[in-house]
């Protein structure tokens, strides 16, 4: 119960990014920033402080999607230390997009071991500082004409690690990992089809996307690949309620480190656990939400979301699910792009009690 009522303490104080600082521009509505308090609780952090800021850049054409910059610092209770500057772009008339993440993390972390069904009680501690600079671009230059809506595209990883895991004792059964440090560089492909009304609150439409990056010892010191396909979909729901339905299968192959497998993520898929709580060679995970705006600038959801891992295929399907129910609320911070910030609570396994927050939907 105790664990509960600190989870519920931590729950109200999402209420703070209401004070948060929302400027329009004096002329017309357009609004050119939004800066929030970062305050809360999630499994991998335990408490944040910290503050995070969205400047808005005004689109090339009337009805465009709108330039963001996102930036971001804070701190944990357990002595983590993350920043990141992460410009999202829509340019030439939205035929070129994409993303460009910088982030630097000093993050402690909980190794489970690789496998489906952890327990959650023996885990190894370790320390580690990575920085990386992640990028994808997509364009639909000579198919918007004949297959509108179709995007291809590049992408980007330079990835430096380092993880230590003699700086705590450990009296359990976990083997630690290896081929953990060292540069992940990697370059891939991206391909998607995607009809959604709005890229950040959809209402309509779908999503079909398709990952294959590949990193090479050429590039850095691991030889692997990754794959994913992402299926989503979009529509109305009874009272004016949105319904999102989520696919995703993920698949790595070769040296690849540990937390660069295939498994939850917490944030998006599968959340209220720590990154990697279970992961594998192989991940699938099947999510459904059902998202209403209540007044104001707040919102509210439900969601059910299923995940498992293996090493092949046939683990995959025989493995068994991991379960969560949730909910939460969310507070818009920019409401004509749909932009909300969000905190839930979920029901992992039915046994423990987990809690996320988020800038931007899950999927």
């Amino acid at each position: 119960m105790r664990f509960l009522i600190k989870k519920l303490l931590a729950l109200a104080a999402f209420a703070t990014p209401a004070f948060a600082e929302v400027k329009a521009d004096s002329t017309d509505d357009f609004q050119r920033f939004s800066a929030v308090p970062i305050l809360g609780y999630t499994e991998e952090t335990q408490y944040q402080l910290g503050a995070m800021a969205i400047i808005f850049f005004r689109p090339d054409n009337e009805g465009g999607k709108a330039t963001e910059l996102d930036l971001s610092f804070y701190g944990t209770s357990r002595k983590q230390v993350t920043g990141s500057f992460s410009p999202k772009f829509y340019l030439l008339n939205d035929r070129i997009s994409g993303s460009l993440e910088l982030h630097y993390e000093d993050w402690v972390g909980n190794y489970f071991g690789r496998k489906n069904n952890p327990d959650i009680d023996d885990y190894r501690k370790f320390d580690r500082q990575t920085f990386y600079t992640k990028t994808l671009v997509k364009t639909n230059f000579g198919t918007k004409q004949w297959v509108p809506g179709f995007n291809y595209g590049l992408f980007l990883e330079f990835n430096h690690t380092n993880v230590e895991f003699n700086n705590y004792h450990y009296y359990g059964t976990t083997e630690e990992p290896q081929n953990t440090n060292g540069w992940r560089n990697g370059v891939g492909y991206h391909l998607s089809m995607d009809t959604r009304d709005n890229t950040n609150w959809a209402r309509h439409g779908y999503l079909v996307q398709w990952g294959h990056y590949f990193y090479n010892k050429g590039m850095g010191d691991y030889s692997y690949t990754h794959q994913e396909l992402d299926i989503r979909g979009y529509s109305e729901f009874i009272w004016n309620t949105s319904m999102a339905v989520g696919f995703l299968w993920q698949r790595v192959d070769g040296d690849a480190p540990f937390d660069k497998l295939a498994g939850s993520d917490g944030l998006k898929r599968f959340r209220g656990v720590e990154k990697n709580y279970f992961y594998g060679n192989q991940a699938l995970f099947l999510q459904v939400e059902f998202r209403k705006k209540l007044f104001w600038r707040l919102a509210g959801d439900i969601f059910f979301e299923g995940g498992k891992t293996g090493d092949y295929f046939s683990d995959l399907m025989r493995n068994k699910w991991h379960r969560s129910l949730g909910f939460g609320g969310r507070f818009a911070l920019n409401k004509k792009e749909n932009l909300y910030a969000r905190c839930e609570l979920s029901w992992v396994d039915f046994k423990n009690v987990g809690m996320t927050m988020y800038v931007r939907d899950a999927f």
